[in-house]
């Protein structure tokens, strides 16, 4: 009783207390089992199993499928009773839980550990399995053993923890009761040789210490928990313990379980361990709490516990102030101390680094980051593949010449593109060659894929310097071009000819072309001369084309890798090692994301006629972008693509790092401007140091090479006379002593004529000048006269052969052509051709971000990423900048398995507002916590297939109830927000901004530093399911067809079906553990939903291929309902009467109701028409009742839903008492006792939820025992006490110290010795009061008469 004594202990005067409780009651949803073999069942039966056989705890016992069971066996070690094994089955996953190890479906794994919606996560002191199918285990590793479980099992389940039926009757059957022993047989589970006896029942001592346990469970810790809880029951187990236990800490395990169930029951306990009593130490300097988050907040998740959906139990926890430190692992700390985190380098708070053009410093945990002077770059990569400036990627199979960039409002530069078909395909094409203009094309350079260059079309050899530009080739595989305007242009010819163009940061929103604007916004990149943003990458493509004869290129669909088995696999084999996290180039991930190469390389290898030379030049293309990162790679060839490097002509060498600055003979005699331009290391063929190239590309000493004299060469060797001096050719420097046949003219049609170039002199222009109503603001750039057809002077070519006036020509915009006068609806604004061009409102439209199937985001700023992660992770908030503790609202994600691949799908959403909590979940929209504003704050909204919330003004959410889910967001809020959704500030290249503020390329890299908790385990790369799957593959691209079929083809030119199909394979492959037409029909609804807004309606729906069942709704005979794929207007609801709906939700598909004058309500719960007063009513937390229903009240009222709304009246027999743990109805007897002179005590629960106890003589002599409880004795008389009133002892457990006060407030001076001495004769329930002995001297103090 050391342990015990070390209490210091005041008389309790205790009635009842009933406190304002913010936690969910959830204890009849949880079973525990604890200390020395004690239970408590969902319903709340308490009993104690004194065996150590392997039991059924939890299971399915009405289902045919068994997704549920859990059993547990204990062991006993010194006399003491521990968990010793826990094995469960969690819909198809088995966890095995010991003290040594955790086991998911027969493998040993390290913790945190997530597989299929199981997460097996380690704290301080315990073990917690969470399920997402509805239950969470909790082991301490010893004694201790939680179970809670969702309401969706409430009579669904068997075992030791009951039937969950809400009533405490689970050792009965048939009305029978059982012994425990009995009821523990019928749960029990013997191994295959196992034969394991239960112990019999006995009757268990318990000791005269009612009154410490009293104490205890009263004490001032747990004021909050005593009218939550059964007092009896734990009062008896705590004499149990005492008496029946050797082991002293069980005492210990027993007060745990207390506050462990109080706060299940929605209670808070406070402090009341100490040094002396049942202590628990930290690691590091943390502080051990009884009611603390189990969601630390630490340096990366700072707000980690204000989203916190765990209860709160005793743990370890940072002290206030401070913050865990999960970076450096050194503890709590202020979170102004919070380190950083940069390619696993650790920075303290004020450190910082420099990254090309990008500086940052660490500043309390938070990058801050400025860039200064960056250079925008553009490539055309395989011959189609094009990157912009501003990051947006796409591929266009052109057949003619094109802008890629030039000057918007001049003619200082212009780089154009010969691309041309190089195959059977229209999908083959290759890059021809590339033309340079400089200054209004005075000065032309083009050069051709097999190396030749022409300077204003005479050929010409490299190097080249001039006042405009450096033309040198530093390597056989790349031409080097640095225009003094701001440019670069880096020309590769080998594997395939590719180019790449560096734009100066002075250059931003100046140019035009293929490569976009240059402006920091990627969604604007495909807009044209005529104002407006084209949907689709032909369209764009069409816009810049240089020559009016070339044919407009149609969208083609499909990936050529599904037309050879053989050239897939070898593709992705290849291409494979450029994600390769263990890979050659995987020191690159980090800075240059491979995935868009990857995807490059396996579509050019399956398209291009030669597979290798495509894929090294793809797999050539990263590694370049990696050494302008910084990255440099040496011996990659080693391993791929090594043939280019074994084979160089003549007497040159392969070298990675290969140059020509000083590698000529001309650089002997004469300045070298190439070695004054700042290139990216490139690798490929050329002369060894030490030897020099000649004129005819030969590597030679510097003995052998000739000298030269302005343009004039000397062999080696040679004199000549120069200036009147007499000199020798040495070492490379001069030593001075004192037919075709033209075809036939082809036929044109009128009024176009044939132009032929033979007839006309050098330099004058031919067809690929002739302007066209699309071409008429470009410049003409020819690097060559070309003969053809063309229109006479005063006309231009409409683009379908005929020729038209200038004012004739019309607007253009995906594909359709609008002449002058016509208006079309863009967004939201309209816009009207004039001119050739379009004149728009200026609207600010609203954002979509939009989260589909297997994790497919498409962010505010049009950024699109694949992500699967099985943690909870923030979609959207505005807790952002420095800090992050500013803000108004957040959706969390919480991802569960859709497939056996590893792939997830969102399905859960959390939404906070503040002290409101609401939850998209199981189809339906719920109220967690707060209420449903008036202001419109969690309105909910049924439209079609969809379920549509508001947020908040400027903030809706669109759910279909299944995995696609579409956050908009009002202009209000741009660069307000930050998320897995971007930052929504018109930039796409830095939505992958991390939690620290940290701008990554690594897409897993950015979701994972937007866990909600630090615990969740990082997530992986997943594999394709496709690659896995060929069947699956081969059905998923077959039924996905339907995208990029005739079936959505009105659509195809507004939105691209490109990304929709991919996604739609990669989602039917993934769902092959069921759901596979629930994922196909999601992906395609994605798309059509993107068409709808668009533009274009398409009804794609079929009763064979995703049918929508409306007629289910329609009575029989009648014929109210019907699908529309376009959406409705906003209808007249009972939840909005008024039926006016948000500016940010727009048409959405799915089954609408045509109500009838009569009945113009649709009422959303009941999916019928109604009038207004058949609508019901709605409470503050958006639930729905009909007429007549009754709505939950508080105590002593009863409400109803009426005509007029929700009706409240006063009825006192409707008034209940919370003492102990029970509920007393008005007018019951809650204890009957007498205080030992010859009074009786009655206490009954009266009006208000208050007790009234009387006092009066007794009739008989006999002191009565019946069931009693703590009360504090006065007068003869009748006293009313509050129950709500706390009525606190003066107890001192741990460091917590609370004053005595009583319904009358009246102060108590007690004398502490007295008081102590006292403690044997305080009034207990279950004890009668004998006054012969008791000492009067102290017990006057509490107003006790013998």
């Amino acid at each position: 009783m050391g342990t015990i004594g070390s209490w210091i202990i005041f008389l309790t005067l205790l009635v009842g207390s009933v406190s304002q409780i913010a936690n969910e009651n959830k204890i009849g949803r949880v079973c525990t089992t604890w200390g020395h073999y004690q239970w408590k069942t969902f319903d709340g039966d308490f009993f104690q199993l004194a065996s150590n056989c392997n039991h059924v705890l939890v299971f399915e016992c009405n289902n045919s499928y068994k997704e549920l069971n859990l059993q547990m066996r204990r062991t006993v070690i010194d006399d003491i009773p521990t968990i010793s094994t826990i094995i469960m089955t969690l819909e198809g996953s088995v966890v095995e839980l010991a003290k040594s190890s955790v086991i998911v479906d027969g493998k040993t794994v390290s913790l945190p550990h997530v597989t299929f919606g199981v997460s097996v996560m380690r704290t301080d002191f315990d073990i917690i399995v969470e399920a997402k199918q509805g239950i969470t285990v909790t082991w301490n590793l010893d004694d201790s053993l939680d179970i809670e479980i969702d309401e969706k099992y409430q009579n669904k389940i068997c075992g030791l923890c009951g039937n969950f039926d809400g009533v405490p009757n689970d050792l009965m059957i048939n009305g029978a009761q059982l012994s425990v022993s009995d009821f523990a047989d019928t749960y029990k589970v013997d191994g295959p040789t196992e034969r394991c006896e239960e112990p019999a029942t006995t009757t268990v001592q318990s000791c005269d210490d009612k009154q410490l346990c009293d104490q205890i469970f009263s004490s001032s810790p747990f004021r909050r928990c005593k009218d939550l809880l059964d007092m009896d029951s734990f009062n008896t187990i705590c004499r149990n313990d005492m008496c029946n236990s050797k082991e002293p800490t069980t005492l210990c395990k027993t007060i745990s379980e207390y506050s462990r169930q109080c706060v299940h029951a929605g209670g808070t306990t406070e402090q009341w361990r100490n040094a002396a009593f049942c202590p628990k130490t930290c690691p590091n300097n943390m502080e051990f709490t009884e009611y603390s988050s189990p969601c630390v907040d630490s340096c990366s998740t700072p707000q980690a516990s204000q989203t916190c959906n765990r209860d709160y139990r005793g743990g370890c926890a940072c002290p206030n102030g401070t913050v865990f430190d999960d970076i450096s692992k050194t503890g709590c700390i202020a979170q102004d101390q919070c380190p950083c985190l940069h390619k696993n380098k650790l920075y303290e708070s004020g450190e910082s680094y420099s990254d090309n053009c990008r500086s940052c410093v660490c500043e309390s945990g938070q990058w801050s980051c400025t860039e200064e002077n960056c250079p925008g770059t553009c490539s055309l990569e395989g011959g189609a593949h094009i990157n912009t400036f501003d990051g947006k990627a796409y591929t266009f199979h052109g057949d003619c010449s094109y802008v890629l960039a030039k000057q918007s409002n001049g003619y200082s530069f212009a780089v154009l593109v010969d691309l041309a078909k190089c195959g059977m395909a229209d999908s083959q094409t290759c890059l021809r060659a590339v033309t340079v203009s400089l200054d209004s094309s005075s000065v032309v350079i083009k050069v051709t894929s097999s190396g030749q260059v022409y300077v204003n079309q005479i050929a010409s050899m490299l190097p080249l310097f001039t006042p405009m530009l450096s033309a040198f080739s530093p390597s056989s595989f790349f031409i080097f071009l640095d225009i003094k305007v701001g440019i670069q242009v880096v020309v590769q010819l080998s594997p395939v000819m590719q180019v790449f163009i560096f734009a100066d940061s002075s250059l931003k929103g100046t140019t035009s072309g293929l490569c976009g604007n240059f402006n920091n916004i990627m969604s604007d990149d495909f807009k044209v001369i005529s104002g407006l943003v084209e949907a689709t990458s032909p369209a764009f493509g069409n816009s810049w084309k240089t020559r009016a004869k070339c044919p407009d290129i149609v969208a083609g669909f499909g990936h050529p890798c599904r037309q050879s088995i053989n050239k897939e696999s070898y593709a992705k084999y290849w291409c494979s090692k450029l994600d390769d996290p263990q890979g050659l180039f995987a020191s690159c991930h980090s800075l240059i994301s491979p995935s868009i190469y990857k995807d490059n390389c396996i579509y050019d290898s399956c398209n291009c006629e030669n597979s290798e030379e495509s894929m090294c030049a793809a797999v050539s293309t990263y590694v370049y972008a990696c050494a302008a990162a910084g990255i440099h790679f040496r011996g990659w060839r080693n391993t791929i693509c090594g043939k280019f490097s074994e084979w160089c002509p003549g007497t040159t060498v392969y070298d990675y790092n290969m140059t020509s600055c000083q590698r000529t003979c001309r650089s002997l005699s004469q300045t070298d401007y190439s070695c004054q331009s700042s290139f990216t290391n490139v690798d490929g063929c050329g002369c060894v140091e030490g030897t020099y190239m000649t004129e005819e590309s030969q590597c030679v000493s510097r003995e052998l090479c000739p000298c030269y004299d302005k343009d004039t060469i000397i062999p080696a060797g040679q004199t000549v006379n120069k200036d009147g001096n007499t000199c020798v050719c040495r070492q490379g420097a001069l030593s001075c002593s004192g037919g075709t046949q033209l075809p036939s003219s082809p036929s044109c049609v009128s009024p176009m004529a044939y132009f032929d170039c033979s007839t006309v002199q050098p330099g004058v222009p031919g067809t690929e000048c002739q302007k066209s109503c699309s071409t008429l603001d470009m410049g003409c750039i020819s690097s060559g006269c070309t003969s053809g057809c063309m229109c006479p002077a005063g006309l231009v070519s409409d683009g379908q052969g005929g020729c038209v006036t200038e004012s004739s020509c019309p607007c253009l915009h995906n594909g359709q052509t609008y002449q002058p006068g016509q208006t079309l609806t863009v967004d939201c604004n309209t816009c009207s051709c004039s001119g050739r061009k379009f004149t728009c409102t200026t609207n600010l439209c609203d954002a979509v971000c939009g989260i589909y199937g297997d994790g497919h985001f498409v962010t505010f700023d049009d950024k699109r990423f694949d992500f699967n992660g099985e943690c909870e992770y923030t979609l959207l908030q505005d807790y952002c900048g420095g800090g992050q503790s500013n803000g108004s609202f957040r959706i969390i994600s919480e991802n569960v398995p859709c497939g056996s691949t590893g792939t997830t799908c969102s399905k859960a959403i959390k939404i906070y507002m503040g002290d409101s909590e609401f939850q998209l979940k199981d189809e339906k929209f719920s109220v967690v916590k707060g209420s449903v504003g008036k202001d419109g704050k969690g309105r909910l909204q049924k439209m079609g297939i969809y379920l549509v919330v508001n947020i908040k003004p400027g903030l809706v959410i669109v759910w279909d109830q299944k995995t696609s889910l579409f956050i908009k967001l009002n202009p209000q809020l741009q660069g307000q927000v930050c998320g897995l959704c971007g930052n929504y500030d018109g930039n796409s290249r830095n939505d992958f901004t991390k939690r620290s503020q940290e701008k990554v390329a690594d897409v897993l890299e950015f979701a994972n530093s937007w866990k909600v908790s630090s615990d969740c385990p990082n997530a992986k790369l997943v594999t394709d399911p496709c690659a896995s799957n060929r069947y699956r593959a081969a059905w998923s691209q077959k039924q996905c067809s339907i995208i990029i079929s005739v079936t959505f083809q009105s659509c195809h030119s507004k939105v691209d079906p490109g990304p929709y199909f991919d996604s739609c394979v990669r989602d039917s492959c993934a769902c092959d553990s069921g759901g596979d037409c629930e994922c196909l029909c999601t992906a395609v609804a994605a798309y059509a939903k993107a068409c709808n807004e668009a533009g274009a309606c398409v009804k794609w729906r079929t009763p064979k291929l995703c049918p929508v069942f409306c007629d289910y709704y329609n009575s029989p005979g009648e014929c109210e309902w019907h699908y529309k794929p376009c959406g409705a207007d906003c209808m007249k609801t009972c939840r909005n009467p008024s039926g006016n709906c948000s500016t940010l939700i727009t048409a959405l598909e799915g089954c609408y109701p045509q109500c009838p004058p009569a009945q113009p309500y649709f009422d959303e719960d009941t999916m019928k028409c109604v009038t207004w007063r058949q609508c019901g009513c709605y409470d503050d937390k958006g639930t729905h009742y009909s007429i007549g229903d009754k709505v939950p009240s508080t105590n002593c009222y009863t409400c109803s839903c009426t005509f007029s709304g929700i009706r409240c009246s006063y009825n006192v027999n409707s008034c209940t008492c919370l003492i102990y743990g029970k509920t007393y109805e008005y007018g019951t007897t809650i204890y009957n006792t007498t205080d030992g002179i010859g009074n009786c005590i009655t206490a009954e629960c009266g009006a208000n939820g208050t007790i009234t106890r009387r006092t009066y003589p007794c009739i008989t002599t006999t002191t009565p025992s019946p069931q009693t409880t703590s009360f504090a004795f006065s007068t003869v008389g009748e006293t009313t006490l509050v129950a709500a009133t706390t009525l606190q002892a003066n107890v001192t457990l741990g460091t917590t110290s609370a004053e005595v006060s009583t319904s009358q407030a009246t102060t108590l001076e007690t004398d502490t010795s007295r008081d102590q001495h006292c403690l044997h004769y305080w009034i207990t329930r279950n004890h009668s009061f004998s006054c012969h002995n008791f000492d009067h001297s102290c017990c006057s103090t509490y107003d006790v008469r013998c």
